[in-house]
């Protein structure tokens, strides 16, 4: 599946992933339970790639000088 979006839908996607992964980190750290704390870092890590990604889009999509 290949999903077009505009210069604007990037950056906020690019916004929204970066407010997760900081509410991911919090929560994270604050767990107690080792196994929940294990599934929160596992999911930061996919959301921290996706971030990559959307980056990677946003640079292409800048205008060369």
């Amino acid at each position: 599946m290949v999903l077009e979006l505009s210069q604007q839908q990037i950056h906020l996607l690019h916004a929204c992933l970066a407010e997760s992964i900081r509410e991911l980190r919090e929560e994270a750290i604050h767990t107690d339970a080792l196994a929940l704390r294990e599934e929160l870092r596992k999911k930061l890590n996919r959301v921290k790639a996706l971030q990559r990604q959307v980056e990677g889009l946003m640079q292409r999509e800048q205008p060369s000088l």
